[in-house]
């Protein structure tokens, strides 16, 4: 087992437990079909990062919405499904500009979803060489503005929300730091046993 296996598998492990105690079960992710995530693997080009691919690896993830703001781990399958449907949207609109002549972002065959809201919005992980890669990015299915990187990497995302679920803290500190758009959040479980993710009141 890679570093990378044990941060993802052990953070999932603290999570699931958190959930497990605290919320109600809700759905689980079906298990991956690791030739598909060979073949876009392949297809792309470029090696996936240890820990996306460790991500993608574990059994019995919950597919409820856990991950902040309001986010729940999708299949590999609807991953890909949403990955080409994106890319055909991006296709179809063409390449246009901003006032000041800039390319406006557009989603990119470099971009894998992992997580997607009840809006449309989506969690990617950013496969493009550069200060990105590995980085988890807000999609935003309407505005398509590129964003600072919610966390640095899947484990980053996942050490996060475990430490801010057994801690009583807020996630996404560092984003905010360096300011990203996304305020910090800190877990609620509400009436109905749900995780909720709630604007971290200031000074706490």
């Amino acid at each position: 087992m890679t570093t990378a296996d044990h941060d993802v598998t052990a953070s999932w492990s603290r999570i699931g437990t958190w959930l497990a105690t605290h919320t109600r079960r809700g759905p689980v992710r079906p298990a991956p079909d690791t030739a598909r995530l060979d073949a876009f693997e392949a297809n792309l080009g470029l090696p996936l990062p240890a820990d996306l691919r460790a991500w993608w690896l574990l059994p019995d993830v919950s597919a409820s919405y856990w991950i902040p703001q309001v986010f729940a781990p999708v299949s590999l399958d609807e991953a890909l499904e949403t990955h080409e449907i994106w890319l055909l949207v991006a296709e179809q609109e063409g390449e246009s500009f901003d006032e000041n002549g800039q390319p406006e972002s557009r989603y990119q065959r470099e971009f894998m979803p992992i997580a997607l809201s009840p809006g449309g919005d989506g969690l990617i992980v950013d496969l493009r060489p550069g200060d990105t890669h590995g980085a988890v990015l807000l999609w935003d299915h309407e505005t398509w503005a590129q964003d600072i990187p919610q966390w640095a990497s899947v484990a980053s995302m996942l050490q996060d929300i475990t430490h801010a679920l057994e801690t009583g803290t807020p996630v996404l500190l560092s984003h905010a730091a360096l300011g990203g758009s996304q305020e910090p959040n800190t877990a609620t479980i509400d009436n109905a046993l749900d995780l909720t993710w709630e604007p971290t009141t200031p000074g706490h």
